[in-house]
């Protein structure tokens, strides 16, 4: 079950950093804005990692250096 588990957060933070790819700025920050103020409410550590994988993204990191920048925080 746990390898399940990684398996999908994989999938799902190479589906993240693959979309945000292809936005455009102005969709970029709308994006980064509508995480913001979803995220205000979340637990520190769960802030912290989806701050990661967004900066992440915005160095163009590959799926595999995004989770290795998450699993630092944890």
């Amino acid at each position: 079950m746990p390898d399940e588990m990684a398996e999908k957060m994989e999938k799902s933070i190479n589906v993240f950093l693959e979309i945000y790819k292809i936005l455009s700025p102005e969709g970029r920050a709308q994006f980064e804005a509508e995480i913001a103020a979803r995220i205000k409410n979340l637990d520190e550590k769960s802030k912290k990692l989806y701050l990661a994988l967004i900066k992440a993204a915005k160095d163009g990191l590959a799926p595999a250096e995004a989770i290795e920048e998450m699993r630092k925080i944890t």
